[in-house]
């Protein structure tokens, strides 16, 4: 024999959800900047620097210096040069007194005679590549400057701002409920 039973069934409730987002958008021009500055004022003062050139050694070497100083150097030489012509004066005469020389001292000291060399120097200065003196004397420079303001000028403009709400809906899908039967018996 079979007994009754109780049969319950059961079900939660559920709650449903459905959702819209928000929505927002933002418009904004950019800002109106102006940045304004006066030329500022500079001024340099200087006075001219000076170059020296001195080139009386190169002229005297190329034999176009001043007449004086050309003198100078000529007759600087002649108190040696004269006792150089002295002492050959002397050697000559005694080769002309030597009796005893079988060669003939009048016609060599002719011949000698002819490409005499002669000892004086005529060129004042030597030549070379230091003969021109350069001198440079430079000045001092002074710079004014004198700044100006700068006048910065900022417009802003506001954004724009739109929204548009969300939505949210909750309800029930299903009712939450219990239900509880008996079976019958059978024999």
């Amino acid at each position: 024999m079979r007994l009754s039973h109780i049969i319950i069934n059961q079900a939660n409730a559920a709650i449903g959800i459905h959702s819209e987002s928000a929505r927002q958008s933002m418009h904004s021009s950019p800002g109106d900047l102006q940045i304004r500055q006066q030329q500022g004022d500079m001024s340099i003062h200087s006075t001219p620097a000076e170059l020296d050139i001195d080139s009386t050694k190169a002229w005297a070497a190329l034999g176009k210096g001043g007449n004086l100083a050309w003198n100078k150097a000529i007759y600087s030489q002649m108190d040696s040069i004269f006792l150089q012509h002295l002492s050959k004066q002397v050697r000559d005469g005694k080769r002309m007194a030597d009796i005893t020389n079988p060669n003939n001292a009048f016609a060599d000291l002719a011949r000698a005679g002819r490409f005499w060399h002669n000892p004086v120097n005529y060129q004042a200065s030597k030549p070379g590549y230091d003969n021109v003196r350069l001198e440079y004397t430079p000045t001092d420079v002074s710079t004014t400057i004198q700044p100006t303001d700068v006048s910065v000028a900022y417009t802003p403009f506001k954004p724009v701002v739109e929204t548009q709400p969300g939505n949210v809906e909750i309800y029930l899908r299903q009712k939450n409920f219990i239900a509880i039967d008996v079976s019958p018996a059978s024999n």
